[in-house]
Formats: structure tokens, C-alpha cells, sequence
């Protein structure tokens, strides 16, 4: 695990080493950045492709570049995952506060199929 020296000092800097931990190339919290390789997105998130997995990814997001390519991103990020489920959420903003019925059902959806058997059913 890299730490940034100033990270581990106090407590005021922690909305910094956040910043720095998603902004550095490869920092610790890079986990999907688009100018990954194939092989070290495969590096970052390859450990998730033995469980079942759904990648929901918000088209719309308004952190993503509009030079990104949104639906080779999320269709390389499942490869790295060794094939997890995909689910493109149309005009979906970031955290999809705007799409959250969708999410749900999604969500709901994938566990119902992918959960553990013989589990006490909430939704039934």
C-alpha cells in the first residue's frame, strides 16, 4: 500500500489524500481509470473475476471525460473482472441519485439470480 507522507500526519489533510489517492495515476484509489491497460485494469480488479459481479456504470457521469469512450470502459472493466455483469444506466449521473429506481432493480435483480441459495427471500 503507497501512502502519501502527508496522508498519514493528522486528520485535516484526510479530503486531501483523498484528492491525491483518486487523482495520481495508479494511486490507490485508481481502480478503473480509462487509460488503463487491459492488463492492469486486469491487475487492479482481476482478484473479483471467482465472484459474481455487476458493474452498474452511469453513462451520463459527470466525472468521466466526455473523451472517454463510456461503453469500451465498462466493457473492458468487466473483462478484468472476469466477465461480470454489465448494466449501462442511460443519463445516470455519478452517484445516480437521478436513476435510483433503476439501480435498485438492477441491484435486486442480480442478487436474486447470483445470491446464495436456500437464503431467507426479503422480497418474498
Amino acid at each position: 500500500m503507497r501512502t502519501n507522507a502527508a496522508c498519514s500526519r493528522a486528520v485535516y489533510v484526510q479530503p486531501y489524500c483523498r484528492y491525491h489517492s483518486l487523482c495520481t495515476y495508479n494511486g490507490e484509489d485508481d481502480l478503473f481509470s480509462s487509460d488503463f491497460s487491459d492488463d492492469q485494469l486486469k491487475q487492479r480488479r482481476g482478484h473479483m473475476s471467482n465472484t459474481p459481479c455487476q458493474v452498474i456504470f452511469s453513462m451520463g457521469d459527470e466525472y468521466v471525460p466526455d473523451y472517454v469512450d463510456k461503453k469500451a470502459l465498462v466493457d473492458r472493466l468487466c473483462r478484468a473482472m472476469g466477465g461480470a455483469e454489465k448494466v449501462e444506466i442511460e443519463h445516470g449521473n455519478h452517484s445516480l441519485s437521478n436513476r435510483v429506481a433503476e439501480a435498485v432493480e438492477a441491484i435486486m435483480s442480480f442478487v436474486k439470480r447470483e445470491g446464495p441459495s436456500g437464503w431467507d427471500d426479503p422480497w418474498n
